[in-house]
């Protein structure tokens, strides 16, 4: 499986299945001339691959509502509150980390591109084992066996424990989200210590993929096999976000219903 791929709205549609299969990271080009086509589009997209999950989860009450775009978007009175309305930097992270299903894939699409910087920033997490393993064994071996509790108020659709790395069948994976991280007091130490590594050596390393999307450009990624981040900004930028899962499982969509 590669890294990082393209496609294009030119390409036939019926092969983008496969491309993504074969890719952790696809970046999205299209020729539309209309946002409304835009946004069908990438709909269209996400219906290849399963179940597109697109909601809006408010940052501080962490409520859900269905059948709305999460939009990442600058918004000046909040952006202490969320990085979401923030326009400075953003740590790696996996989004759905801390959802009690699996949401295998986060996408999204450009609506305004910010005048300076903004670039979605991203590493393999097969690149993050290696490190580890050069530099810091021992904290590599916490990180596979020690269980991590991520989760979100009392919401019942986002808690969920997991290792921070654990190895399938299609290679590493990592489920990381320092914010959600925070309340498993027991693993604070491992928590903490993991987010130093990623700070210092990794963040400012030079080596990450950087993609600065134009308006109706969009990416595709396997949210638990890459981190992505996002670098500080200048101007109005706004994505509109959403996931993709291979199934839902009853309880929770008669809770999202």
């Amino acid at each position: 499986m590669v890294f990082y791929s393209e496609f294009s709205s030119d390409n036939n549609i019926d092969d983008f299945k496969e491309i993504f299969n074969n890719s952790k990271v696809v970046k999205i080009h299209t020729n539309f001339t209309s946002m409304d086509e835009v946004d069908n589009y990438f709909r269209l997209l996400a219906q290849k691959l399963g179940v597109p999950i697109i909601y809006e989860e408010d940052p501080i009450s962490g409520k859900i509502l269905p059948n709305k775009w999460t939009e990442i978007k600058y918004e000046k009175a909040k952006e202490f509150d969320t990085y979401k309305h923030s326009n400075k930097f953003q740590p790696l992270h996996t989004d759905y980390g801390y959802f009690s299903f699996e949401i295998y894939t986060s996408f999204f699409y450009c609506i305004s591109q910010a005048k300076f910087g903004g670039a979605t920033t991203f590493i393999d997490a097969e690149t993050v084992v290696d490190i580890l393993k050069d530099s810091d064994k021992e904290l590599f071996d916490l990180l596979v066996k020690t269980p991590i509790h991520f989760g979100r108020k009392d919401n019942p659709l986002t808690n969920f424990t997991d290792c921070i790395l654990s190895k399938s069948d299609t290679g590493w994976r990592i489920n990381w989200n320092y914010y959600r991280a925070l309340s498993d007091k027991n693993n604070i130490l491992l928590v903490e210590r993991f987010k130093y590594f990623l700070d210092n050596n990794i963040e400012k390393s030079g080596e990450l993929l950087a993609l600065k999307l134009k308006p109706s450009e969009g990416v595709f990624f396997k949210d638990r096999m890459v981190l992505h981040g996002r670098n500080s900004f200048i101007g109005e930028r706004q994505l509109n976000k959403g996931g993709i899962a291979l199934n839902i499982p009853n309880e929770i969509f008669q809770y999202i219903k």
